[in-house]
């Protein structure tokens, strides 16, 4: 008998690829299979990016001009830092715009560092126009960072429910490699060798093995496309 999914609604971003897939960064970096996973699951989602766009958590916005180009106005909010060129400063926990202000509203990598999640989503939800789609991504495996305000990892049930208790509809949602693509990264972060041909091939050969394998129990993170329903 066929083995049920371990996460039964995801999606994996390289599943539908045809040819090689792509990443900014190059294949001999540390953190590259979580990258990879991220903007492959972000390019999938770039056909719901439309009209005036708020990218809540925009850091240095990387992704601005390219999963983000679809959009007639893009704005950016972000606490102000070093690590930050936001057009309008604010928080996840009370967004400083009227409601059904976006049509689209995008946060990435955000979710984790917001010490109320489910507040979080029905502000996104409130800014969100009806109809509109919030993309979101976040974390099931990653150190410890941004300290003092890393708060919490998502598993598959808990981030479904906390999208459905925000009001929002599930559309589409991507684990972001299954279990070699996890066990990969975590060798990267643990092993003591720093010479670029070991990285590289590590990161080749977990990949050849998530893509193949397909051992699902286990992901490097999510990425979320929900619809405010009205």
């Amino acid at each position: 008998m066929p083995r049920t999914p371990a996460h039964p609604l995801a999606e994996h971003p390289l599943d539908a690829l045809r040819g090689k897939p792509r990443c900014s960064l190059p294949a001999s970096h540390p953190t590259w299979l979580t990258i990879l996973m991220l903007e492959n699951s972000l390019q999938q989602c770039s056909s719901f990016v439309k009209g005036k766009v708020l990218d809540l958590g925009c850091g240095h916005r990387p992704y601005e001009k390219t999963f983000l180009a679809g959009a007639t106005r893009y704005i950016g909010a972000d606490y102000l830092s070093d690590r930050s060129c936001p057009d309008v400063i604010g928080s996840a926990l009370q967004v400083p715009f009227a409601d059904n202000s976006f049509e689209t509203l995008v946060s990435t990598e955000v979710l984790e560092h917001v010490p109320a999640p489910l507040q979080a989503l029905r502000e996104m939800r409130r800014v969100l126009k009806p109809g509109g789609f919030l993309i979101l991504s976040t974390p099931l495996y990653w150190p410890r960072h941004e300290v003092p305000y890393d708060f919490f990892r998502y598993p598959y049930d808990g981030l479904v429910h906390l999208v459905k208790e925000s009001g929002l509809e599930l559309v589409r949602l991507f684990n972001r490699g299954r279990s070699y693509a996890f066990v990969g990264q975590v060798v990267q972060h643990i092993h003591p060798v720093t010479a670029r041909p070991v990285t590289w091939a590590i990161n080749r050969f977990f990949l050849w093995c998530d893509r193949h394998l397909k051992h699902d129990e286990l992901t490097l993170g999510w990425t979320v496309v929900a619809k405010n329903p009205n």
